[in-house]
């Protein structure tokens, strides 16, 4: 009986060693393998001069080069095309004050893709106690729709071309900042309505100037003064509206309006050419008692402009 226990106990071990050789022949292959399959992977790719970065597209609609989107991607043409972190790259690129959206893509053997989307500058920014100075590179600032604000990266024509929203009042600006100050959204919204409104006509906003906590002075290419009050520009820009309409068919230019008041709207208009320049400065007129500019007309449709004008900024 001891005898057939020891063979049995012989077996047993036999069968686990066996199995213990089999599992460790197997796990050894598997291995094997699988670095074999490393590093045919990495010679395929990683390895292969084929796979080199030779085509970098770049497409933005801003300011931004393809050698600005290199540098700050950190991507360098030769690079192995496998090595690069498309998510880092994408992440280097997010972070750019300017920036608001980014999509990278590589194709094989040799492209990698960028296309980035650029915050749209709505105006620029003037605060001269902080030094903040509009269309300069160095102390100007750009602020979009939503009241982002970063630097211009280059003074392009469309950029010199933008209206300036000056503050005495602001602190100092930042890269990536939001001025969500009311003044400032409103100033923003009045240039984005004013010339959704007058645009089309060629009536543009210059300058929304903030000179005090009530109200905003805007001024246009015309050379036109307009004060609306903070909390009433829908309803201004509609006065508005009406009364450079009148004022254009009656033929006269206007030069100052104030759609603060809706009744007795102080105005002033623009001399003709025979008379001497500028505004009328003294004894500035309220409506209803308004001084004809240039000669009288027996033409019955200016005159009938002219009582239509009055009618509108007295507020009946």
């Amino acid at each position: 009986m001891k005898l057939n226990s020891r063979r049995g106990q012989r077996v047993r071990q036999s069968r686990r060693r066996a199995i213990l050789i089999k599992a460790s022949a197997i796990i050894l292959t598997l291995l094997t393998v699988s670095a074999m399959v490393r590093w045919a992977y990495r010679q395929a790719f990683y390895e292969n001069s084929e796979f080199r970065l030779n085509r970098f597209v770049v497409s933005t609609d801003g300011v931004l080069t393809e050698a600005d989107i290199a540098d700050a991607g950190r991507v360098e043409m030769g690079m192995n095309l496998m090595t690069i972190d498309l998510k880092a790259v994408r992440e280097r690129l997010a972070v750019l004050p300017m920036v608001v959206n980014v999509e990278v893509n590589r194709e094989l053997p040799d492209l990698l893709e960028v296309k980035v989307e650029e915050r749209v500058p709505l105006a620029w920014l003037s605060c001269p106690p902080q030094g903040v100075r509009p269309r300069n590179t160095t102390k100007g600032f750009l602020i979009d729709e939503h009241g982002e604000v970063f630097r211009c990266q280059k003074l392009l024509k469309r950029f010199l071309d933008l209206p300036v929203i000056e503050t005495y009042h602001l602190p100092m600006p930042s890269e990536g900042a939001q001025m969500d100050t009311v003044v400032i959204r409103e100033a923003i919204r009045l240039i984005q309505e004013s010339n959704r409104m007058f645009g089309p006509d060629g009536l543009e906003v210059r300058e929304v100037r903030v000179k005090n906590p009530y109200s905003l002075t805007c001024l246009y290419n015309t050379q036109m003064e307009a004060v609306f009050g903070l909390k009433e520009i829908d309803r201004g820009l509609q006065d508005l509206r009406w009364i450079v309409t009148h004022a254009h068919s009656a033929g006269q230019q206007l030069a100052t309006v104030n759609v603060m008041p809706t009744k007795n709207i102080p105005v002033t208009f623009y001399t003709p050419p025979s008379m001497p320049t500028g505004p009328h400065e003294s004894g500035l007129p309220r409506i209803g008692n308004l001084p004809s500019v240039g000669a009288p007309s027996d033409d019955d449709s200016a005159a009938r402009m002219q009582r239509q004008l009055r009618s509108i900024l007295n507020g009946g």
